[in-house]
This record gives C-alpha cells, structure tokens and sequence, in this order.
C-alpha cells in the first residue's frame, strides 16, 4: 500500500516549512489583535514599531519577528511541548439558512499549527483529493463547481439524464477524531513525528470532532470525503466484459455531493456508499433531492411556454448557489431575494440623487459574481444591473482613495 509523507520527504521540524506555513497564516491577518500579540512576543518588534510599519506599508521588522516566531514554534515541536491555549465555543444563526451553528475560536498559536500541519500534509492531500471536489480548496470554488455541473449536464449524450443530491447529516460534528487519526495511520502511518503533531493540535477539539471553520478541519474533512466518494465510483457492472460504472458524474462541495447518471444505477451506487460511511460514523441524510432533466425538446416546449406566461420550469439541480438545467443557469432562490433587495435600494438611491452610498455600493457590488456567472440577460435589463454595478464600483473606488489619501495625509502628520 503507498504511503505519503515519509519522513524523508517532510520534515515536521523543518524551518523552510515552518516559515511556510506562518507566513501564509499572517497573510491578511496582521490587523487582527491576537496575531499582532503573538508577534509581539517575540521581543523583535514593539506595539508602535508594528502600528507604524503597517501604516508605511513597511515589512522588514515584521519579517525579521515572523522569522523569530518560527524559530520558536520549531523549538516547541522539537520539544513536543505545544502553547495550545482551550478552544472558546460559541453559537451562531446562518444569515441564509437559519441554522444554529456551533463554531469555536481559535487562538493565533492554535491557527498557525493548523497551518503547518496542512503544509506537511500537502502531498498526501494533492494525491487523495478528487478533481470533482470543490468546497474550500485553492483554485476552486462554486464557480468552477457550477461550470463542471454544466459540463455533465450540457455533455451528456444520454435522453434521460437524473441526478441525486445528497448530504452528510452533522457533517462536522459526526466526524471523529479518532476515525481521522485511523485514516491518516494508514496513508501517513511511517512519518511518526507527524502524526504526532497532528494529533496534539486535533486534541484540542472539543467533544473529540472536527471543528466547523478550522483551517485543518475543512482539509481533513475534504480528505475523509474523498473516500466516501471513491465508495459511490467504484459502483459498476459488466456486460460483455466491459465495465460500466453507476454514475457518470459527480460533484462534490463540501459535505454535498450530487451524483449523475441512470436512477436506477444512482439508487445502487449511493446504498453502497451510504453504508460505507456508517461504518467510519458518517450518516448520508435519507432524504434524496432526484432531479429529472428534461430532453433538448421539453426545455424548446417549456421555452415555448414560458414566452406566452408560463411560470413552469423544468428540472434544474440547485447547487452551490446555483440552478443549473440543460439550457440555463440561474440563481438560487433565496440568494435571488437579496440580489434583488440591493439592486431596488441602489437603483433608488442613483435616481433620487444621483449617486450610490458607499456602504450600500459595497453590498451591491458583493452580489456582481452571481449576476456574471448565471444567465442573467432579463435581470440586466429590468433592474439596470450593469448601471448600478459600474456606478456602485466608481462609488467604492472613491471611497478607497479618500481612506488611503486621510492614512496617508495622517501618517506624514
């Protein structure tokens, strides 16, 4: 069996990495006060030195304390004696789903371990992650999941193309500590150093499961899915000694997955798969979103319809923000309801006086992507949304200019 990681390849102790992994955990976080406080104690910087570099833009004092920190977290893991302060639990409602979630905060050391044990881990990563999955991984996202969800929709040579929609129940908190560990001693199991390391930062977890939010528990969390989904692709049958696989295709974000194919072959791929996740403690919800796509000539007669004031629609997957069908793609419903709130407030405030608030620039400007990637031609049209997005980006351009212009004018003072 291969194994990834070996300790002549990744040297947890190794300071090039060390450095890595601090340095991509301060980017866009030296504003943040618990980060600032760790890099104060290294002695190499003060509190005005470190307000005044980052008003001059000027990085050479930071540097030289972010290379003393390493130095230090390097002198803690050879020691085997990690800061690791107790994980603060908190609750918090989602704004779109209205769920209760239950996150924890992490302090600057625990974020920056999490960094280096993702950086040690990476091969193992790039090897065990899948094309087909895209939640929180560089290079990916909804975008690029919606695109691959058009490609097997719009490529399928099949008349009757299904897909299931499926989720992991409690994703997070059903996946266990101990379970990731036991997967992680198989493909990492002759690097001892490391899975010793990765076990001291998990064991902070509260309840012993991953943690929502956590730099190193989306990872490990995509990786624990990466098996489940190998479970629903290894379905298949043969006929006249050739295989052919139940699904054929599949997207993954996060813990969603949505499967393409014959029903009747998705039915039997994702009961293998669901019981393959009972026995690693993961529950796939029973409850299937099946979605039927229409043939080439039910989206021209729907079409049709639709011109003459139908409302009714054909199947369509929602997805990722998305609602892809064979011939379009629109947004979310739920999403569309803010989308559209912005763009009546915006497109008020430019007719009324000529101009849009900076604050309310902001939050119109957010939604720019979901109008750009789905096939919003009417929407440009009815709600001037090309006008209100060039007139609300001038707005927070203006606004940046002036607050760089007063910093500026504040630090020659």
């Amino acid at each position: 069996m291969k194994t990834y990681c070996k300790p002549k390849d990744i040297d947890i102790t190794d300071i090039n990495l060390i450095s890595r992994a601090i340095y991509k955990a301060y980017s866009g976080k030296l504003r943040r006060r618990d980060f600032q406080r760790l890099l104060l104690l290294t002695c190499k910087i003060t509190r005005e030195q470190l307000d005044a570099d980052l008003e001059a833009n000027d990085h050479r004092r930071i540097n030289k304390a972010l290379d003393t920190l390493a130095l230090i977290v390097q002198s803690d893991i050879r020691n085997r004696q990690l800061r690791i302060s107790p994980l603060r639990p908190f609750q918090r409602r989602d704004g779109l789903t209205q769920k209760l979630r239950n996150l924890c905060k992490e302090g600057a050391y625990q974020q920056i371990c999490e960094y280096i044990a993702v950086e040690a881990l990476m091969p193992m990563f790039r090897a065990k992650l899948l094309p087909c999955q895209f939640g929180s991984i560089p290079n990916r996202g909804q975008v690029r999941g919606v695109r691959k969800i058009e490609k097997i929709v719009r490529r399928s040579k099949k008349k009757r193309l299904s897909a299931i929609k499926t989720d992991v129940q409690k994703a997070y908190p059903s996946t266990k500590v101990a379970m990731v560990m036991a997967l992680l001693q198989r493909d990492i199991g002759k690097n001892e150093p490391l899975l010793w390391f990765i076990a001291a930062v998990m064991g902070n977890y509260p309840n012993g499961v991953l943690i929502i939010g956590g730099y190193l528990s989306t990872w490990l969390f995509n990786y624990v899915m990466s098996y489940v989904l190998r479970a629903m692709m290894a379905q298949g049958k043969y006929r006249r000694g050739r295989r052919i696989s139940f699904v054929d295709g599949i997207v993954s974000y996060a813990d969603d997955t949505t499967v393409f194919g014959s029903y009747s072959n998705l039915k039997k791929a994702l009961k293998a798969a669901c019981k393959w996740a009972e026995s690693i403690g993961l529950h796939i919800k029973d409850c299937w979103q099946i979605v039927r796509f229409a043939t080439e000539d039910e989206e021209k007669q729907n079409h049709a319809d639709r011109q003459c004031g139908s409302k009714k629609r054909t199947g369509g997957i929602d997805m990722m923000g998305f609602v892809v069908r064979r011939r379009c793609t629109i947004i979310r419903r739920r999403i569309w309801r803010r989308v559209r709130r912005q763009l009546l407030r915006a497109w008020r405030n430019l007719y009324q006086t000529g101009a849009i608030p900076w604050w309310r620039a902001k939050k119109a400007t957010s939604y720019k992507g979901w109008l750009k990637y789905s096939d919003s031609e009417k929407i440009e049209v009815k709600y001037h949304a090309s006008v209100i997005m060039q007139a609300a980006g001038e707005a927070v351009g203006r606004h940046e200019r002036r607050t760089n212009h007063a910093d500026l004018l504040h630090t020659t003072a």
